[in-house]
């Protein structure tokens, strides 16, 4: 057995770590569709980089389903309200398995009318939204998907948080490996990025992420209460636009109404996505659109860099080499994490897998 309080990160093999997290939320009482939804969604954001939402997160969903507060067997609904537009009511089961079905019936939709939009309400954290537009963009779609989450960002001149840091995601399908994606919080960083790394590696924050109780900046992650919007105005503006798709549009509620993933685990969260996929083929030859879209690629790929710089790099082409790496060597996991993932596994009597290096 690997010691667990090894200072260096290490690997596992991608596939027995999700067999890992979907057992242990299975034991948990998760019925086995939406456990592998929430495993492979999980597992996927540590592939690409993005520990902050990956299987970290799987111990405060434990405590969620074992608290009563998200429905490990929900009656998820879909409701048609029009040619393009639906509504996808998750029972308060996990946000993974919503989004996903709900970019499901985007595409449906899409492939009737060109374009398919659908609002999400009564769901859970969904992790990371790449998660779903890429599943579009896989299938020749161009995805965008968006979630409303609780209160954790001031707004633009304010003191006090209110938005959340509501993140968005676009996808467009290429004649690459992977595609053009766009996954941002609409605040300067994930509030997760706080919780699930700097707070528990206990390492400063910089002072233009996060303020304390008194609205002011700080860098210590454990005083953080707020963070602040990404590029001042424009992303307090985004912020709102989200939450009025995801919360007001869904009637899930805006960010002040949303619940807590770390605390309160036996209420819901209640918070609300939108998500929408575009057919390119209803509007033109998909594969001449990939092409062109390969060509403005190359057009960027070919300014000259400044100093500091050996290429143009695309929204989301670091996280596909990563995807890509780690799918052949393993999914690098901190040691922190690792120990909270065997602490977890141990609750439910499943063994973590070996690390693979």
């Amino acid at each position: 057995m690997v010691q667990s309080d090894t200072n260096t990160p290490r690997r596992f093999e991608p596939d027995q770590l999700r067999e890992f997290v979907g057992a242990v939320l299975q034991s948990g009482g998760v019925v086995k569709e939406h456990a592998e939804q929430v495993a492979h969604g999980l597992v996927r954001a540590d592939m690409r980089g993005v520990d902050s939402h990956g299987v970290s997160r799987l111990e405060a969903y434990m405590k969620k389903f074992e608290g009563g507060g998200f429905n490990p067997d929900p009656d998820i609904q879909t409701h048609r309200l029009g040619s393009g537009s639906a509504l996808v009511d998750a029972d308060d089961g996990p946000g993974q398995s919503a989004a996903l079905l709900a970019m499901t019936e985007a595409m449906d939709l899409a492939e009737e009318t060109g374009v398919g939009t659908v609002a999400v309400r009564n769901s859970n954290h969904f992790g990371t939204a790449a998660y779903y537009t890429e599943y579009a963009s896989d299938r020749n779609y161009l995805g965008i998907a968006m979630t409303n989450v609780g209160s954790d960002v001031i707004p633009f001149g304010g003191a006090t948080r209110f938005l959340g840091t509501n993140p968005i995601s676009f996808s467009v399908p290429t004649d690459r490996s992977f595609p053009i994606t766009l996954d941002m919080a609409t605040s300067v960083v994930a509030m997760g990025k706080i919780q699930e790394v700097s707070r528990r590696e206990d390492t400063e924050i910089p002072p233009e992420w996060a303020v304390n109780e008194h609205g002011e900046p700080t860098t210590d992650p454990h005083e953080a209460v707020a963070v602040r919007p990404l590029g001042g105005p424009k992303g307090y503006g985004l912020g709102i636009m989200v939450d009025v798709l995801s919360g007001v549009l869904s009637s899930a509620g805006t960010s002040p109404t949303v619940g807590p993933l770390y605390d309160d685990f036996d209420k819901p969260m209640r918070l609300g996505h939108f998500v929408a996929a575009i057919d390119i083929e209803t509007f033109r030859d998909t594969e001449t659109f990939k092409r062109e879209i390969g060509e403005y690629i190359d057009q960027l790929k070919a300014i000259e860099t400044r100093d500091g710089f050996d290429e143009i790099r695309l929204p989301g082409e670091i996280e596909a080499e990563q995807l890509a790496q780690q799918e052949e060597a393993g999914v690098e996991l901190r040691p922190s994490t690792i120990e909270r993932l065997r602490s977890v596994g141990g609750t439910y009597g499943v063994d973590l897998p070996e690390p693979v290096g």
